[in-house]
């Protein structure tokens, strides 16, 4: 027999009796001869079409409106939110990377020299006896232009991966409610940290090439293209996939560090940390992720550098660049530029998260803890 459900809020003049309702459950379930038991899908079908009958249509209208404004408005926030990421991590990374910009330059040539280097104070004398000021400050336009995008890249796709893990809890089923784990973050910033290599990676070639020979190249899009020209558009991302597997373990160490010692002193001090604090936790975090991870920057860079200047095309993958470099030039050869890396790596890494901080704070936003 067929089943009438009389909504109370449509206010019809008769409406079928509770047993009647259960009994035409009961009848088309067919749970009596067991005819019906197979088809348990088709049976709560059929029910949940019973209960939607019971809703007015206005009613199921309005929830739906409200559904769809709710999630209209988390999008616009999160949209809204991820514009203000960007700019916080653009501008911290441009600052971060011109105060420490001589540094950075001894750094670079010292890991792209096959010879002996030389220390960092005497590499300093030399390179201002030779270019002045602007030798400190070479190839920094083309820094500024590669981690501007690649910075505000990746805090946005860490903020935004954080919350994925996050989310992923409930199907792991533990801890759903607390803070994301220090493996939690490292997935995170790993794999933000990617993203923004794979994005930028023209740039930083660019940045490189102009950096290690500036007497050949003269700004970043003249680079690009010289090196579009004689090599091709693969020319442009040579040595990317040394790159992504340095950028793994060296953002995914670098966020997590510095997220974990700033909510340990949360929960220690009970107040958030100052300026003082921040650039202590984001410079040890900046020095333990770069000792990890120096050596694989070392290999990366001779590969991108490769085929450019008279420099013979000696290996085709990580690993054999690896040992090859090893082999001629020692171990030690896999830590060069370290010291001015060090003493560049370390401010930067501080500085550019205090500037984020700042400025997050400025713009009104928090991130996701």
């Amino acid at each position: 027999m067929p089943i009438y459900l009389v909504s109370v809020c449509a206010r019809r003049p008769r409406a079928a009796p509770t047993s009647s309702i259960t009994a035409g459950l009961q009848a088309r379930g067919g749970s009596g001869d067991g005819t019906g038991g197979h088809k348990r899908g088709a049976r709560d079908g059929r029910i949940r079409g019973v209960v939607a009958t019971a809703i007015p249509e206005r009613v199921r209208v309005s929830a739906r409106r409200v559904y769809v404004s709710a999630g209209r408005r988390a999008r616009a926030v999160w949209e809204s939110n991820s514009v203000k990421y960007l700019i916080a991590g653009a501008i911290a990374g441009i600052v971060s990377r011109t105060a420490v910009s001589p540094l950075e330059v001894v750094a670079t040539v010292n890991m792209c020299t096959t010879g002996a280097t030389r220390p960092l104070l005497v590499e300093l004398r030399a390179l201002f006896a030779a270019e002045g000021m602007r030798g400190f400050f070479k190839g920094n336009t083309a820094n500024c232009l590669k981690v501007a995008p690649t910075k505000g890249i990746q805090f946005v796709a860490f903020e935004a991966l954080k919350r994925v893990m996050y989310g992923l809890r409930d199907q792991r089923r533990e801890g759903a409610d607390g803070p994301l784990m220090a493996w939690e973050r490292f997935m995170a910033g790993g794999f933000a940290g990617m993203t923004a290599a794979s994005i930028c990676y023209p740039l930083d070639v660019a940045k490189t090439l102009l950096t290690a020979h500036p007497e050949r190249f003269s700004g970043v899009m003249q680079t690009m293209v010289q090196v579009a020209r004689t090599e091709g558009g693969r020319g442009l991302y040579k040595g990317l996939s040394p790159t992504l597997v340095a950028m793994m373990p060296y953002a995914g160490l670098d966020f997590a560090i510095y997220e974990q010692l700033k909510l340990f002193y949360l929960k220690r001090k009970n107040k958030e940390a100052n300026l003082w604090v921040l650039l202590f936790i984001g410079a040890f975090a900046g020095a333990v992720a770069q000792t990890a991870c120096h050596p694989l920057d070392v290999v990366r860079k001779r590969l991108q550098l490769q085929g450019i200047g008279g420099r013979p095309v000696q290996y085709r993958t990580m690993v054999e660049a690896a040992v090859g470099i090893v082999k001629k030039e020692g171990k030690g050869a896999l830590l060069k530029g370290l010291q001015p890396m060090y003493v560049s790596a370390i401010p930067s890494a501080g500085v550019s998260y205090v500037v984020y901080e700042r400025v997050k704070r400025m713009l009104g936003v928090r991130s996701f803890q």
